[in-house]
């Protein structure tokens, strides 16, 4: 090529190989082997003279435009879009909220940037549960009992019979302080109790160590009211055995928890509060719990507990024992303690393991409440809180069982307050109510057995046939199948799998083919047993659309209906009628 057009209709060719010379540095920089095999137009094959103009046409135009006046874009072929420039000359265009739009730094939009929630950060699991300890509850329930019992193994300190004695009297009060007392009267309100009876039970049963009244009746009803589920705080179902005995001890409960018990404290002011009945006037004596007292005794719930084991034992041990003090301290104080809490402590942990060796359900299952087994020996160890089941299922009764002969120093005591006329309005279920819940669930895992078993297809998910339709069927299945179709109760069975082995022969099921069998079957030739009747119920694969007997002898039919045709209550299906008004509404 010379340069000049030789006509002027020609359009010069393109020379690659110049446009590579002159723009190596740019090539270089730019291309790769990947730009090569994919953009061919920039650096691919030289054009040859001989190439098509159209082909010519792309690879000038991919050539880069440049502006020699401005002096733009001498790096770049391409310019880059400023995104920021075009939204600020078109403010028209940013959406109402636009989180990823860049905004110029200033004073105003520094503060929502210092603000804005940054992503939690989980702190290590061991600061986490030292977070989450409990020390004063620790402190009364592990620490010390912990320190008795290993002080008891290696180092007992001296005792003597009339420590002995005095040891068992304050322990008995102590217990009766807290089962009658703090969990029966204060936390069910299962009677109403004598003001000064009261005042003895909350000043005693400080000495336990479980906290105030409010604090104690509060956890127990939440435990009630929300029994195995999270909000539990002692759910042995969720978080095993440790926690129900010592683990609620040690840690604070959950946000869940903690609330169910700010709640249930809430009820109990409320409950304890209430406006009584006119019969009970202000000058009687003989009341339900009084708010005043447990506000004191709350206040007052340290020294009262210094009191009762520490202060009470050294009088003991100057004026009647004639031990040293730390011995009295030791055994009247902290071994009492630890003994009594520990059973309480044992009621709500094994009253709750389904696991535990015969351990029973006679009221309701639903729940992962138990009564202990052997009898004495579990109300020995919890101090009579062993029918753990009944009491959940009856908390308001002033009884942790139905039997008169169960041992229960707390049903004993308020028995005999009773008879001193310093407790009134004892609540008890009443026995229809406790024979109800037991035949029930009876009858519930009755139903669950029954389920287990094969009974046949429901009579009325059997299809129909007219008994001219199941007559020409019964003889041309026989005929050509020798299938036995018989119909009995206006029910119709194949009896061909039994045919060989009925007791009465073949022949007999032969003769009763395509026919009503029924009287047959129900005693004109022999009454079947009801073993019989359910291997029929088994074989059934038809009914009759009309001329069926009025008898339906078959499990369905009676099944909430007892032999003398009476309705069988199922668990939780029957109607909450109660004949007498059930005091403890604040019982979960």
């Amino acid at each position: 090529m010379n340069g000049e057009f030789e006509d002027e209709d020609q359009i010069p060719e393109f020379d690659f190989s110049e446009f590579l010379r002159t723009t190596s540095h740019r090539v270089a920089a730019d291309a790769s082997p990947l730009d090569t095999a994919t953009n061919p137009i920039i650096i691919g094959p030289t054009v040859r003279e001989d190439d098509s103009v159209g082909a010519a046409e792309p690879a000038a135009e991919a050539a880069p435009q440049r502006d020699k006046d401005s002096g733009e874009y001498d790096d770049d072929p391409i310019p880059e879009l400023d995104c920021e420039q075009l939204l600020n000359e078109n403010p028209h265009l940013v959406p109402p909220s636009t989180p990823w739009m860049p905004t110029p730094l200033t004073v105003e939009n520094t503060v929502p940037l210092l603000t804005s929630k940054l992503p939690k950060q989980y702190e290590p699991q061991v600061i986490h549960l030292l977070k989450k300890v409990d020390l004063v509850s620790m402190t009364f329930s592990i620490v010390l009992p912990v320190f008795s019992l290993l002080h008891l193994i290696i180092a007992a300190p001296p005792l003597n019979s009339t420590l002995v004695k005095i040891w068992v009297v304050y322990y008995l009060l102590t217990e009766l302080s807290l089962t009658a007392g703090y969990h029966r009267f204060f936390t069910h309100q299962s009677y109403h109790c004598h003001i000064v009876v009261q005042f003895i039970m909350a000043v005693i049963g400080t000495s336990c160590g479980l906290g105030s009244i409010l604090q104690f009746s509060s956890q127990h009803l939440a435990h009630h009211r929300y029994s195995d589920t999270e909000r539990d705080p002692q759910s042995l179902s969720l978080y095993g055995w440790w926690f129900a005995q010592w683990g609620h001890k040690l840690f604070k409960g959950n946000k869940k928890s903690a609330k169910a018990v700010a709640d249930c404290r809430k009820t109990l002011v409320s409950s304890v509060c209430a406006p009584r009945n006119k019969q009970l006037r202000s000058t009687q004596l003989v009341v339900p719990p009084s708010y005043s007292l447990l506000k004191w005794q709350e206040e007052n719930y340290y020294i009262l507990w210094i009191i009762t084991n520490l202060f009470i034992p050294t009088i003991l041990a100057f004026t009647v024992c004639q031990l040293s003090v730390f011995s009295c301290v030791f055994y009247l104080g902290l071994i009492r303690m630890s003994l009594v809490q520990q059973q309480w402590l044992l009621s709500g942990s094994l009253g709750h393991l389904k696991t535990f060796p015969f351990a029973s359900q006679p009221f309701d299952d639903s729940r992962s409440a138990v009564d202990l087994p052997l009898s004495i020996i579990g109300q020995i160890i919890t101090f009579g809180e062993s029918n753990h089941n009944f009491h959940h299922e009856f908390p308001g009764d002033y009884r942790n069982g139905p039997t008169w002969y169960a041992f229960d120093p707390a049903k004993w005591a308020i028995n005999l307050l009773a008879h001193l006329g310093l407790v009134h309005h004892m609540h008890s279920a009443s026995s229809d109510q406790i024979d109800m819940c037991r035949v029930q669930q009876q009858q519930k895992l009755l139903d669950g057995e029954r389920s287990k078993l094969q009974w046949g297809i429901p009579i009325d998910r059997l299809p129909m046939i007219t008994p001219e339709q199941f007559a020409a069927v019964a003889r041309k299945d026989y005929e050509e199948k020798e299938k036995a179709l018989v119909a009995i109760e206006g029910i119709i069975h194949d009896v061909t799998p039994f045919m060989h082995d009925h007791p009465g022969g073949m022949a007999l099921v032969v003769a009763s083919v395509g026919k009503d069998a029924t009287p047959a079957f129900n005693g004109a030739v022999y009454a079947h047993s009801t073993a019989a009747r359910n291997l029929l119920a088994t074989m059934r694969v038809a009914r009759l659309t009309k001329g069926s007997c009025a008898i339906q002898t078959s499990w369905e039919n009676h099944l909430l209906n007892d032999s003398q045709g009476q309705r069988i209550v199922r668990n939780r299906t029957q109607a909450t009628v109660t004949r007498d008004i059930y005091y403890a509404a604040s019982a979960a």
